[in-house]
């Protein structure tokens, strides 16, 4: 009977083994209604960009348009203005309004600058985490050929995602430079970030206006 009885458990242990390499090396995927980082920033720049492409001096007659980036050449940031600006030739092509290079003569200009692009982690019941991501861009539009510019304005979006706690981590993207003040830590007063808003918005507004002067 002793014999039995070590032999099963020989077989079990052998078993349990096999299943363990077997595991060894396996991913296990994370639900897809937990939303990386990138996915958040992207759904969040694809309604600042809806918002925008709404606007009523945004026509097929008025255009086509160049759209340009006013980040400096070195801006760790450059890949979330790309995306955004893959979101308004989508949005802007959704409305039927031709997005064309840059080289491109007689062509109306829009003007575009990430004042906010990031995710913000805000407690939740149940040891989960909303996680919030927000993009909020000044965008200005020019006229045909270099003229004047004849709207200027601002497009926000934001877009909830609901987490367990222990899976925030595994969401970041070691790819995206966050645009925008970070969150206050908890020995910081609450009310900084808000002016720190206040105040790069005030500074990107006198930026614009240079730019506009120069012109």
């Amino acid at each position: 009977m002793t014999f039995y009885i070590r032999r099963w458990r020989c077989v079990a242990l052998a078993a349990a083994a096999a299943f363990t390499a077997s595991c060894a090396g396996v991913t296990y995927k994370l639900p897809d209604e937990y939303l990386a980082d990138g996915d958040l920033l992207a759904a969040a720049m694809k309604e600042a960009a809806a918002k925008f492409s709404a606007n009523p001096q945004l026509t097929a007659e008025n255009g086509p348009f160049i759209l340009k980036s006013l980040a400096a050449e070195d801006d760790a940031s450059k890949l979330l203005y790309e995306w955004f600006e893959d979101e308004l030739a989508a949005a802007l092509g959704a409305r039927g309004v031709a997005v064309v290079p840059a080289e491109t003569e007689n062509a109306a200009t829009i003007e575009y600058r990430l004042i906010e692009c990031r995710i913000i982690n805000d407690k939740a019941d149940g040891g989960k985490v909303t996680r919030t991501g927000r993009a909020v861009a000044h965008l200005r539009i020019y006229g045909k050929g270099g003229a004047e510019m004849f709207w200027a304005g601002e497009c926000d979006g934001e877009f909830d995602n609901v987490v367990p706690k222990n899976v925030v981590a595994k969401l970041a993207d070691t790819r995206i430079v966050p645009v925008g003040p970070q969150l206050p830590e908890a020995s910081q007063n609450p009310f900084l970030e808000p002016l720190l808003v206040t105040g790069i918005t005030g500074a990107l507004i006198f930026l614009f206006a240079v730019s506009a002067s120069s012109r």
